[in-house]
């Protein structure tokens, strides 16, 4: 699936000298590729994660449009909106985001029940989780889990529904140098099957895995 933008901006409201608002992501034209790992890196602030949070339906623009394929996503309604990002999209967020209430096996699998039978699922879950090297914790709450440990449960929870295309917000935070290549190995084993990989990193370990590279500075995106 193909996922662009044409002419998308975000802009803000707030009170300063000489202006009452400002652009967290200025007209921007992108293209993710099918196939390849693309990597955006920036410094905090310089609008990566507001350009994300767009390109995957969480974040109205100000103008423009995110198109997957012809569809406009911005265009339908949230819950055809989330029930197309549930079905086409991987998410890997930068904060950890683990149900308390839930063991790792209930959290990986939660895209799943959510929206369908868990089915065949659960052994898709037990792959994932043993590549990223916590199998051992299935029954485990994820509330008693490290900070790399709930990464890594992420991470298999945005694959468990072979998503056609992945973003991944700072998806080696926590880890350490094995664990950063096991996740980023998996990500790129997912690109060479088709998919379209996004990653926002600040990370420079990852930068070997990149197809493509960006960086964006002030709201503006620069392909390296």
């Amino acid at each position: 699936m193909k996922l662009k933008t044409e002419n998308v901006e975000r802009m803000y409201f707030r009170t300063g000298r000489n202006t009452n608002f400002f652009y967290a992501v200025k007209s921007l034209d992108f293209e993710l590729k099918e196939g390849a790992v693309t990597v955006i890196t920036g410094r905090s602030g310089s609008g990566k994660t507001t350009l994300i949070n767009m390109l995957c339906g969480l974040l109205t623009p100000s103008s423009g449009r995110v198109m997957l394929d012809d569809k406009d996503l911005y265009s339908i309604s949230d819950k055809e909106r989330s029930l197309l990002r549930n079905r086409c999209f991987g998410i890997i967020p930068q904060g950890q985001t683990g149900l308390q209430c839930l063991t790792v096996a209930e959290n990986v699998l939660l895209p799943v029940s959510m929206y369908g039978r868990i089915g065949d699922k659960e052994n898709k879950a037990r792959t994932l989780l043993e590549k990223l090297g916590i199998d051992d914790l299935w029954d485990v709450y994820s509330n008693e889990l490290s900070g790399g440990e709930l990464r890594r449960m992420s991470t298999a929870r945005a694959l468990i529904n072979d998503p056609d295309i992945i973003i991944a917000d700072e998806p080696t935070g926590d880890l350490d140098d094995d664990t950063t290549k096991f996740v980023m190995e998996l990500l790129n084993d997912y690109a060479k099957k088709g998919a379209s990989v996004l990653i926002v990193t600040h990370d420079k370990d990852v930068l070997p895995y990149a197809d493509m590279s960006y960086t964006m500075e002030n709201g503006v995106l620069k392909e390296v």
